[in-house]
C-alpha cells in the first residue's frame, strides 16, 4: 500500500532526521571513547613518570648516604655531588627522631632529623641517620643500610646528620663536616646487654634492618607512638632469660626424690618459658664464625671460641678433656645428643669473667664427671661434703628444649647449671650422683642416692643467652660518633 500523497517527504525528512542523528551519536561515542583513552593514557603516563621520579630520588639519596658518611668517617673536608629531588623537592628536617642506646655504662639519647621526599602519589623516600628508606600506604623498606659496624668485638655506631633545616631543590649540593661528637668513648659491655631504642617516623624500615641483621629475636618490641610515629627496641650481645637460679631446682612439675636422694637449697614449682626458639637459633649458625669442635681439640683441650658439633658430642669419640677459658668465653653449640664418657674440667676461669655456654638440641647422657676446676667432691665417697666456696657453677651453663632428658649414672656429677624448661626430665640410676649448682627442669624424678647442692653464689646470677645471628654477640666495645654535616647548594 502507498503512502498518502502529501506525507512522502515528511518522511524521506524523518529518515534523514534519523540518519544525521545517529551519526551525531556514533562519532560522539567514538570521541567518548578516544577521550577515555586518552585520560587512561594519561594516567599510565603519570604513572610512570612517577615510578620514574621515585627510581632517580632513590639512587639520589643512596649516593647522598655513601658520600655523606664518607665526609663523616673518612676525614674528607667536604664532597659535592649532583642531587635528584623530584619536581617537588625534598625537606630537611632536625630533630624528628631519638636514639636512646644503653649497655654497660653507656646510656645516650641522640637526636636524629631526617631528609624527606613526597611522591604525588604519597611515596615518600627518606635518609636518616645514614640509613634510606622507601615507604609506600603500610610498607617500608631499607634501601641503604645504616652504617653500623662489628669488627674485633666493637660495635660502631656513626650517626651522620643535616646540621640545619630548610627545602632542597634538585642540584649541584656541597657537603662540610662541621662538628663531631664522641657520645660515648669507646667503653667495655662484655658479657652486657646493648639495648638500641629507635624513635622515628620510618621506624618499620629500622625495625626490617634489625631483623635482616640480628634476627627476629633481636627486635624487644615495637609499635606505634602516635598517627606519624613509632618505636622499636633492639637487643644486641646477649639475651636475658628469667633468673631463677637462686633456688636448687625449679620444675614445671611436682618435685618427686625418692630413697636417699636430697636437694639442699629451695625448690620451686613454675611454668617457666621453654627456649626452644633460641636453641634453634643458636643451630642455625654463622658458618664463618663457628668452628667444627672435631678439628680443634689440642692437646685433649678446647681454647676460647665458637665451635659446633654436627653429629652430637661423645667424648669416647672427641677425646676432650679440658675447656680453656684464659682467652676468652667457650660457645658449643651441639645438633644431637652428648654422651660423657670420660671427666671434663673447666680450667683458665680464675681472675676473668669468661664462661662455657653449651646448646644442645639432644639430651644428655653423663657417666663422669663435668667440672669447673676440682670437683668440690667426688660422689660416693664418705667424708667429703661439698664446700661452697669452691663452687664456681656460673661458668658453665647447658642450655636444653624443651623435650631434653639427662641421664645419670655410676658415680656421674655435673657443676654448673641446666636451663631446660618444659616437658624435660633428669633421671638416675643406680649408683651415687650429684649435682652442685642450679637446674631448671621440666620433670625432675631422682631415686637412689642423688644429691643436689644449691650454689648460694648463684642468687644474684643473671644469664644471658648468646645469639648466633649474623650481628656477632659478643660486643666488648661500644663505640658511638655523631657527626654534623652542613648541605650547600651549589
Amino acid at each position: 500500500m502507498g503512502a498518502p500523497r502529501g506525507t512522502e517527504s515528511t518522511l524521506l525528512s524523518g529518515r534523514g532526521q534519523s540518519t544525521l542523528i545517529g551519526i551525531v551519536l556514533l562519532l560522539g561515542m567514538v570521541a567518548i571513547g578516544s577521550l577515555g583513552i586518552f585520560f587512561v593514557a594519561s594516567d599510565m603516563l603519570t604513572d610512570v613518570e612517577q615510578e620514574s621520579e621515585h627510581d632517580r630520588v632513590e639512587q639520589g639519596f643512596i649516593e647522598l648516604s655513601q658520600q655523606m658518611t664518607a665526609v663523616a668517617t673518612n676525614g674528607d673536608t667536604s664532597r659535592s655531588l649532583n642531587l635528584d629531588t623530584g619536581e617537588s623537592g625534598a625537606v630537611v628536617m632536625t630533630n624528628t627522631g631519638n636514639i636512646h642506646i644503653h649497655g654497660g655504662e653507656v646510656d645516650d639519647n641522640i637526636s636524629i632529623g631526617a631528609i624527606e621526599y613526597e611522591g604525588e602519589d604519597g611515596t615518600k623516600i627518606a635518609y636518616q641517620a645514614g640509613g634510606v628508606f622507601r615507604e609506600t600506604m603500610n610498607q617500608t623498606q631499607v634501601k641503604s643500610a645504616p652504617p653500623i659496624h662489628y669488627e674485633d668485638e666493637t660495635l660502631s655506631f656513626p650517626v651522620v646528620e643535616i646540621d640545619d633545616q630548610g627545602d632542597l631543590g634538585s642540584g649541584d649540593v656541597t657537603l662540610t663536616q662541621t662538628n663531631t661528637e664522641r657520645v660515648s668513648s669507646p667503653s667495655t659491655i662484655k658479657n652486657d646487654v646493648v639495648t638500641i631504642n629507635v624513635t622515628s617516623q620510618y621506624y618499620l624500615g629500622w625495625k626490617q634492618y634489625f631483623e635482616n641483621q640480628a634476627g627476629e629475636n633481636a627486635i624487644g618490641s615495637h609499635g606505634e607512638i602516635n598517627k606519624t610515629h613509632g618505636y622499636v627496641e633492639v637487643k644486641l650481645g646477649y639475651t636475658e632469660i628469667e633468673g631463677v637460679f637462686d633456688h636448687a631446682v625449679v620444675a614445671n612439675e611436682d618435685i618427686v626424690t625418692k630413697g636417699n636422694s636430697d636437694i639442699e637449697g629451695s625448690s620451686l614449682v613454675a611454668d617457666i618459658d621453654s627456649i626452644n626458639e633460641i636453641i634453634e637459633d643458636m643451630l642455625d649458625y654463622d658458618e664463618s664464625k663457628f668452628k667444627n669442635i672435631d678439628e680443634n681439640i689440642n692437646n685433649n683441650q678446647v681454647s676460647s671460641g665458637y665451635y659446633y658439633a654436627e653429629d652430637g658430642l661423645d667424648t669416647d669419640k672427641n677425646d676432650i678433656s679440658e675447656l680453656n677459658l684464659s682467652n676468652g668465653n667457650i660457645t658449643i653449640v651441639i645438633d644431637g645428643d652428648m654422651d660423657i664418657s670420660g671427666p671434663i674440667k673447666v680450667v683458665g676461669w680464675e681472675g676473668t669473667e669468661n664462661e662455657v655456654q653449651i646448646y644442645t638440641n639432644g639430651d644428655l647422657e653423663l657417666n663422669d664427671g663435668i667440672c669447673v676446676g676440682e670437683c668440690v667432691y667426688s660422689p660416693g665417697e664418705s667424708g667429703n661434703e661439698p664446700d661452697q666456696s669452691l663452687i664456681n657453677s656460673d661458668r658453665l651453663q647447658l642450655y636444653g628444649k624443651s623435650d631434653f632428658e639427662m641421664s645419670m649414672k655410676g658415680n656421674a656429677h655435673y657443676e654448673g647449671i641446666i636451663y631446660a624448661p618444659g616437658e624435660s626430665s633428669i633421671n638416675s640410676n643406680s649408683g651415687t650422683q650429684a649435682i652442685y649448682g642450679s637446674v631448671v627442669i621440666g620433670v625432675l624424678d631422682i631415686r637412689g642416692t642423688v644429691d643436689i647442692v644449691h650454689d648460694e653464689g648463684l642468687s644474684k646470677f643473671e644469664p644471658r643467652v648468646r645469639s648466633s645471628g649474623q650481628l656477632p654477640p659478643d660486643i666488648t666495645y661500644l663505640h658511638v660518633v655523631k657527626h654534623d654535616l652542613s648541605l650547600e647548594k651549589n
